[in-house]
This record gives C-alpha cells, structure tokens and sequence, in this order.
C-alpha cells in the first residue's frame, strides 16, 4: 500500500468551497442554475430545488458540446460493464418484486410512475444495501397529477455520485427521448456544481429509466461539461438503444434480462463509491495541508483499496460468468462481496447508523 505521503486521487486543482448548510445558502447556489438554461421556473427561498422538466434537447446540448441537429449521434461513450452479484441476492431481489407485484401488478398495467418506480425500488434496495450506510438516496418528486418524473440523487461522502431518473413511458417519440435526456444533462450539470462548490470533484453516473428500458450516461469535466453514453464492450446491437426489459408470456426472459440490468447499476454504483471516497480524500487532505490540521486516517486507505479490489474481483466473476466457468464466478464473487463489505466497515463510524432491528427486543415487543 503507498504510504500516505504517496497517495493521491487523481483529480483537478479546486478551490474549497464550505458546502451551503442553510436553504438560503443554498439559493445562493442554486439560483443562477435556472438562468444558465433561460427556464421559467419559479425559485421559492424555501425550496433548494430547481425543476428541469421543461428543458429541452435544443436548449441544453449546446453545453455539454453537442449539436442539437445531430440528436445525440454525436455524443461520445465510455464503457460499461458488469458487476456480477451472488445468485442468493439477485434472488431476493426478483422476491421482493414479487412483493411489489403483489400490490401494483405488472408494469404494463401501471398508470402512473410512482407505481413503476416501486415495482423496480427493490433493485436498488438491494443493491444500495451492499454499501452499508455510504451511498445516501436524497430522492425528489415533481410530478404534476400522474404525468411528470422522479428523480433520485445518490450521495456518496457529501457529493452527488449517482443521478437516477424515472419517466413517464417515452413509446416511439424521439423528440420526448431527447427531451428526457436533455433532462439528464442539466440535473446533472446541476449536480457537477453543487458538487464543485463544496470542493468535491467527481464525475456524476446518470441512469434513465423510461418504464421499458435503462439508459445509462456520464457528466464529467473535462475540464469542459462533458456528457457520454454507456455502452458495452463491443456495442452489441441489443443494448445500443438501452436494456430494455423484455414483455413475454413467461417471465424467464424478463428475470435473465433483469440480472442483466442489475449487475449492471450495481457496477455503477461501485465505480461512483471510489469516486465519492477518492473526492472526498483529495478534499480533506487538502483542507489539511493548508490549515495544518490532521490529516486522515490510514482507514481511508484501506477502505479504497478494499473498494477497488472488490470492483476488480466482480468484474472478473463475469468474465468466468461469460467463459462458461459458473463455479468459479461464483467463488469469486462471494470473495468480492466480502471485500465490498470489509471496504465499508473499514470507514470512519460517523459514516454508519444504528440499523433499528438494534433496538428490538422480544420481551418488550410482546408487552407491546
């Protein structure tokens, strides 16, 4: 392991910033948002929050370099990959689906996105479970009556790291799919400058879900507002249009495919938990160094390399998934999933809480 004097995260030159801890800190912030993207939405001093869901493709692509007329034929890519996760736990995902499925019925029968969102809320449940009390969800609703969006914003260590949105279903329109993506971009920008302002560096995984299929994109500096499509090693012809989730009489199809999509988040959310961990150290240390404070703890260390470990060790059960060598990737992966949670509990205890099943006792729930 390189010594402390050694290490350092990869990262652009900033300037901390102290992150807004009061609403009207935030405004400060969050106003001049709204004119980067000449929205008419109203600012109330009591709401931090700007809505972009009269955004469109036209106005927003222009800042991250892309030519509207182009419709996004000309947006770059960066690869995605697969995380595999243990059998027993993509299991218990698809049972709690069925748990949903229960309440809401399948989503082809759903009228509205707040049902879809939570017949799908158990794979991010789940997978967000993984990474102990480290990745935060800080959703927000702006949904007028039933036809709008749900947005999701994954903090990781302070900073914003994951950007999940759900819309209503885009069928067969490519100026709504723009739109949505349009939608993307400018939460993310959002995001990248809240982020900045507190001196957190990190590039922001966005994931769409329309009701039918997952996108997946990045906005990062470069130093320039970038903006990337995901895409498979290969760009096979299936995924190059998103994963969509297949609608047949039997429900193999969906559950393969299904696997598929979640191995594929949950590598997102690994590569977004470094990246958090690693702009949250270079920040610190920074702060320490020019006020002469301590520095951080060597867990910090150990928890990143633990963490990068466990992201190799997945991606490489896939591999052995692919070459057909099933007893072997399942071997590696419970080595991973043991790396990811020793990467967890390795970080500093303000970073944990107390699960409520703590407090339970039998005696005292049978008086109840």
């Amino acid at each position: 392991m390189a010594s402390k004097k050694q290490r350092r995260y990869t990262a652009e030159t900033h300037t901390t910033v102290v992150a807004p801890d009061t609403p009207d800190a935030t405004m400060v912030i969050v106003r001049p948002l709204g004119k980067q993207f000449d929205l008419d939405v109203p600012l109330k001093n009591n709401d931090s929050r700007i809505s972009f869901s009269t955004a469109t493709y036209e106005e927003v692509a222009p800042r991250v370099g892309l030519k509207p007329v182009e419709m996004l034929k000309d947006v770059g890519s960066f690869e995605i990959q697969r995380s595999r996760i243990p059998k027993n736990l993509f299991k218990s995902i698809v049972i709690d689906m069925d748990i949903m499925l229960m309440q809401y019925g399948l989503p082809v029968e759903h009228d509205t996105e707040e049902a879809t969102s939570r017949f799908y809320s158990p794979v991010f449940n789940l997978l967000v479970k993984q990474f102990a009390f480290t990745l935060r969800n800080d959703p927000e609703t702006m949904i007028p009556g039933t036809q709008g969006r749900i947005a999701h914003f994954y903090r990781a260590f302070g900073a914003v790291v994951i950007l999940f949105i759900e819309m209503r279903r885009i069928v067969g329109s490519r100026s709504e799919h723009l739109n949505a993506i349009a939608q993307v971009i400018a939460e993310s920008d959002a995001c990248d400058f809240i982020n900045r302002e507190a001196g957190l560096l990190v590039p922001i995984h966005c994931i769409l879900f329309d009701g039918w299929s997952f996108e997946f994109f990045k906005f990062e500096r470069m130093p320039d507002p970038t903006f990337l499509c995901g895409r498979f090693q290969g760009d096979p012809p299936d995924f190059r249009h998103g994963m969509q989730l297949p609608i047949s009489e039997t429900y193999l199809p969906f559950i393969l495919r299904l696997r598929c999509v979640c191995e594929t988040i949950f590598d997102i959310m690994l590569s977004a938990y470094i990246a958090g961990m690693k702009a949250y150290y270079n920040r610190e240390e920074d702060k320490g160094r020019k006020e002469g404070g301590k520095r951080l703890s060597d867990e910090w260390d150990q928890a990143l390399c633990l963490a990068e470990h466990a992201q190799e060790t997945f991606r490489e059960a896939e591999v052995q998934r692919k070459e057909g060598n099933i007893v072997s990737a399942n071997a590696i992966v419970d080595a991973a999933l043991l790396a990811l949670h020793e990467s967890t509990g390795a970080l500093p205890t303000r970073y944990k809480s107390k699960p409520i099943m703590m407090g339970w006792d039998d005696a005292g729930v049978d008086r109840a």
